[in-house]
């Protein structure tokens, strides 16, 4: 964010939500909630290039898709740790 330009913004959260943001803020909640929205934006950017450099159709990125990748990895990563226990 940048520090020189600062626009106030008055934002209305379920109690939970607030309480949430409170404690992850260590104390500065606005400074969460912008990293949060950062990290938002910084994902469109890249969603953006990869559509700008033909992942569009079929080879577009999806969330399911995300979702797919993770799944796979993350059961590739315990087929690995599996493996390395039988070994040892």
């Amino acid at each position: 964010m940048n520090k020189e330009q600062v626009d106030r913004t008055s934002i209305s959260l379920p109690v939970d939500l607030a309480e949430y943001a409170r404690a992850k803020g260590n104390g500065n909640t606005s400074a969460y909630l912008a990293s949060l929205i950062e990290k938002d934006r910084r994902l469109d950017r890249i969603k953006a290039m990869l559509v700008e450099h033909g992942y569009t159709g079929e080879q577009a990125i999806t969330d399911d898709g995300v979702a797919a990748m993770r799944d796979r990895l993350h059961r590739v990563r315990r087929e690995r740790a599996n493996r390395r226990q039988q070994a040892a």
